[in-house]
């Protein structure tokens, strides 16, 4: 049993090194020092502000974009909206979600709602759309920028270490790399990105599969050699 569950968890250790290269060549190609013409966030991103009440919504299961499940695995939680007890951000198309508190943590997320159920995110996360002719992807890149980061972390208000929020205002006015400049750099960063996303979106079904194939197997209602096949069907 824990041979054939080993399988998935090595899969999913592989795309997570694959994820995190990609991740890695990604941001080099767009490092500050590499270009020369910087401009305010506001002028190549909108900042979406709708919002949604979980419990009101008639759907079974909704996707939550919430700061624990970037930290833990960059994948959105599957729950009941009847768990999240306050108002979310509604993510109804590619976006990338840029932490407010506590900025000098990196915490940029590429996300492409999986469209099959409705996407929410707290409201730590700023919501980004990108503007014309730019990716979810490039603009990932530039706001990811430790750089960025550093100069949204001098900005922030707040008392405690732990609570410290950069105002939405100020991330706007903020200037990054511009991605208009990126010509053939920009479709290599967006097959990097692709690449991730396809990375964490294997490994969350293939985590899925696990949790579900174990309690089968440890009361007996699945045989050891059936879910051999099932994960070799998978991997």
């Amino acid at each position: 049993m824990a041979d054939v569950l080993g399988v998935l968890d090595d899969k999913i250790a592989v795309n997570e090194r694959i994820a995190v290269t990609a991740d890695e060549l990604a941001l080099a190609l767009a490092l500050d020092e590499r270009w020369e013409k910087r401009i305010r966030l506001g002028e190549i991103a909108d900042l979406s502000k709708v919002q949604q009440v979980p419990q009101e919504l008639s759907d079974d299961l909704v996707d939550h974009y919430s700061l624990p499940a970037f930290d833990s695995r960059k994948a959105p939680d599957r729950c009941s909206p009847l768990s999240i007890k306050s108002g979310k951000f509604v993510i109804d198309s590619p976006a990338v979600l840029l932490s407010k508190l506590n900025p000098e943590i990196p915490r940029a997320w590429d996300v492409v709602p999986d469209g099959s159920v409705p996407s929410l995110a707290s409201t730590e996360f700023l919501v980004l759309v990108p503007g014309l002719g730019i990716s979810t992807h490039e603009l990932w890149s530039v706001v990811a920028q430790r750089k960025f980061l550093e100069e949204l972390a001098a900005k922030v208000t707040g008392t405690s270490k732990s609570h410290q929020r950069v105002r939405p205002a100020e991330v706007m006015e903020t200037e990054v790399v511009d991605p208009r400049q990126f010509g053939e750099v920009g479709g290599q960063i967006r097959s990097l990105a692709q690449s991730i996303l396809a990375a964490r979106r294997e490994s969350k079904t293939l985590a899925t599969l696990r949790d579900t194939l174990l309690p089968q197997l440890m009361s007996g209602r699945l045989r050891v050699k059936d879910a051999e096949k099932i994960v070799e069907d998978q991997v």
